[in-house]
Parts: structure tokens; sequence; C-alpha cells
């Protein structure tokens, strides 16, 4: 989900809805990248290259990290190819007004009133608890941008918001929240929504993992509106906050990540790694460069503490990233808005070069399923709406009806969702309807479910009804 500190406008999907285009990415080439090293040090803090490895597909570098020092991606070598396998009769027979139902929106199940709240709904993540039960965070406000009132913005982005749709008049003193929902009974039926937090700023995106002993962590980020070189203390910052009672209370005061950036954001969610730390993208602007860049954080103390251990940058945007470890240990993550793709073999540290495959892509969310296909659930800019792509070998083949966009989850909407894994191998998928930009557009904002497979053939998906339907 973006943050909104830059211009942005919208193009079409033939179906009568906007999907985001924004300013100056719509042409850009698509090219491999050849990072450069970078080393980021606090006073005193020292360093030591360790050793130059070689494997058969890049050539990497390891470093001894120092106190205070973080290496970004190192690898000067060639990017290893990506390709797209275009498959024929891969899209579901059963279309998507067969199978979605609405989980939160106009005249269903919408949250109680409260200052700020106009309608909107959005930027929402499911996830299914050991114990069966079934969450769905989201965050509430009155625009897609819910910043708090008196707005803070500057000129010109109050013009533009404007002219997009941006409502007048509003009153929002601590702007959106970040709410959930909740099914005991796999999704048939839905607790009303009850609040997360509610931060003196917009609270963006709740996204959560549950951690072996029943920990809840949630991600998310505070977006105050302000244009962050203008106003550092005001810049938008990556949190954490906690539930240790299955997501019915939650810490109340968040955990600022140590952010590298001059503003930042995610996506989220936190990931759980195979020797049990957990790993969370972020991405930001650096205070001396106008691309947005990634950033990777690890806990090892169920997020009580973050550490900072590489950043991935590019000569374009690296935003708005999926991020799943493979079977064998590997890292995967892509990013918004060209689709790149890297790998880490040594637990985030050092990454392999950039590499796209042609297809452009919005909030890219990675899942690995229980036979090792790696799902990518995005919004396409190639067709626009919510579709999916997979791989069945850790995401150096892609699996698409064509080589500019994926198979259609729900081609009629705005093309932001996530998913999490059921007990019959099926996947959940929660999604917003549009963009919330126009006016009115926001006050009639909804959440949608669904599920799909991948067929076990790899031929392509199903859908199937959500529950309750």
């Amino acid at each position: 989900m973006r943050r909104h500190s830059e211009k942005f406008g919208f193009g079409c999907n033939g179906l009568g809805l906007p999907w985001p285009c924004f300013a100056g990415h719509a042409h850009r080439s698509r090219r491999a990248w050849h990072p450069k090293i970078r080393l980021w040090q606090t006073s005193r803090a020292m360093h030591q290259v360790l050793s130059l490895t070689n494997t058969t597909r890049q050539l990497g570098m390891t470093l001894l990290l120092g106190a205070g020092v973080v290496a970004s991606v190192l690898s000067q070598a060639v990017a290893a190819p990506v390709v797209v396998k275009v498959v024929a009769g891969g899209e579901s027979k059963a279309s998507y007004a067969e199978c979605r139902r609405m989980l939160v929106g106009p005249g269903v199940n919408q949250p109680d009133p409260h200052p700020g709240y106009a309608g909107f709904v959005g930027w929402q993540y499911p996830i299914r608890l050991h114990d069966g039960t079934m969450l769905v965070g989201f965050s509430t406000g009155y625009w897609h941008a819910s910043p708090p009132t008196p707005l803070v913005l500057d000129a010109k982005t109050r013009e533009h918001w404007t002219k997009i749709g941006f409502p007048a008049n509003v009153q929002a003193p601590t702007g959106g929240r970040a709410m959930l929902i909740r099914s005991t009974d796999g999704g048939r039926s839905w607790s009303k929504p009850q609040t997360i937090l509610d931060t003196p700023w917009d609270d963006r995106s709740p996204a959560f993992l549950e951690l072996p002993d029943d920990t809840i962590l949630c991600s998310f980020f505070m977006y105050s509106g302000a244009n962050f070189r203008e106003h550092p203390e005001l810049a938008e910052r990556t949190c954490i906050v906690r539930s240790f009672d299955g997501g019915r209370t939650w810490e109340q005061k968040p955990r600022k990540l140590p952010s590298p950036f001059a503003g930042d954001a995610t996506d989220g969610p936190p990931i759980l790694l195979n020797d049990g730390s957990v790993m969370l993208a972020v991405y930001g602007t650096p205070r001396n460069a106008d691309n947005e860049q990634q950033a990777l954080f690890r806990t090892t103390d169920r997020g009580e503490s973050w550490q900072l251990l590489s950043t991935i940058k590019a000569d374009h945007e690296l935003s708005e990233s999926g991020l799943a470890q493979l079977p064998s240990g590997r890292l995967v993550m892509i990013f918004r808005p060209e689709g790149d793709i890297t790998w880490s073999d040594d637990g985030g540290r050092t990454w392999s070069p950039l590499a796209t495959f042609g297809m452009r892509m919005f909030e890219p969310s990675l899942m690995v399923l229980p036979d090792g296909t790696l799902l990518c659930l995005h919004g396409s800019y190639g067709a626009g709406g919510f579709r999916a792509i997979f791989s069945t070998d850790g995401g150096r083949t892609w699996i698409a009806p064509d080589k500019r966009h994926g198979f259609a989850v729900d081609p009629s909407v705005y093309g932001y969702g996530r998913g999490t894994l059921l007990p019959d191998g099926s996947i959940f998928v929660a999604y917003i309807h549009t963009g919330g930009h126009a006016t009115k557009d926001a006050q009639r904002q909804a959440i949608w479910g669904m599920r799909l497979r991948v067929r076990p053939d790899h031929s392509g998906i199903d859908l199937l009804p959500a529950p309750g339907r």
C-alpha cells in the first residue's frame, strides 16, 4: 500500500476502474541492476571483509558485520535470467462474481461510527491462527490516505489530491485507525470490527504473524501527511505492536524500527524464518535520494527489538515488497513496480543482483505452499485487477497466462490483496474493491473475501467460493 509523499495519477484498466500509474513509472525501461557496495557505519564502528565466495548463479561477498555496520546488496555479477512460462487453459472456469463475498462494506459489517471514519476500509491482511481463528486486519478512514486534521499537507500535494477526489472539510483528529474482524467458524461469519490501535496519525496496512508461542506481531506504518523533508519529525514510520491473547488486546505503544530512511513504510507481514527469528521488509526514501529503497530488519526476541540487516537499492523505485523463505532456506523478494526479484542465501545479509521478467505489478506478496510452490498475488499494471502467478523453481520461472500479466483472481477491482493458507490447501484471499480516490468511492469502499487454489498439475488456478457464501 502506497505512501503518499509523492504525486500519483491513474490509468484505466478497461473496466472503468483506476489502477495505480505513478508519475514517471509507466514507461520506465525494464533492466537488471548491477548494485554497488555501500556501507553505513556509526562512529567507531569496525568492519572487515571476510571472504569472497562464488556460486553457480552469482558472485557475492560475505561481510563480517561490526557494531553499527550494515551491508547492502553486494554482488556485481550479471543477474541470472527470470522467465515467464505461458500456459493455455489456466484461467479459472468459475468467475470472481460466483465466488467472492463482501466482508466489510456498504451495509455489511461496517465499523461503528468514529472520528475520521467516512466509509473507507482497505489495506487488508488475512491470517489463520494456530487455533483456527481467522483475522482480517485493515485500515479505516475517510479516503485513500487519511492523515489527521488539521492537515499538514504541502500546497502541491493538497492541490493534486483535491483534483483526484480528496474530500473537503474533513474532521479526523487522529486520522485513520487500524482495525480487525475475527472468525471462529472458518470464515463463515465475522465479528464486528474492533480497533487494534488508533495513534495520533493515520495507521495503515496492519499485517500479522503468529509466533510458535502464540504471540501475534502486527506490522503497520503511521502517516502524518507531512512532507518529511520539510518536517522530518513528522516522517512516516514503520511500527510493531503485539498481542498475547489471540488478537483480543494489543500493545498501545508502537515500537518504531531503527530506519536508515528519511521516511519509511511497510505492507508486511513479518515472516518467521527457519532459525526461529523474524524478518520484516520495509521500503523508504533515503535522505540524499528520491527513489525508494528496501531495508530488511530482524528480531530474535519476539519483536521486542529489531536490527537492520541490509538494504537494497536500484536506479528506480523499489517498494511494496513480497518476502518469503523457500524450503531450502533461501530468501526471495519481489518489488513494485518492475517486478524485480532478488535472492539471499545468508539470511538476508546479502542479496543477488536484481532481475526482472517483463511483468509490472504493485503490492506483490509471496506465499510458499505446502508442496513448495511459490505463489505471488499482486495488482497488475499489464491487465489491471487482482491477479496471481506461481513458480515451482523458487522464482526463476513464473507460470502465467500471458507474459504481461497473471491469472485473474478478480479483474474488476483495484488490485491490492493478500492471502492465507487454509487446512484444505486452498488460499483465502482478502482484497480491496477500489482505491478510494473518488470521494464517492471512498465512502462506499469494501473488502472482499474469496478462496483460490493452484492446480496440483500447475496448469493454472481455480477460484472457489468464499466461506459462508
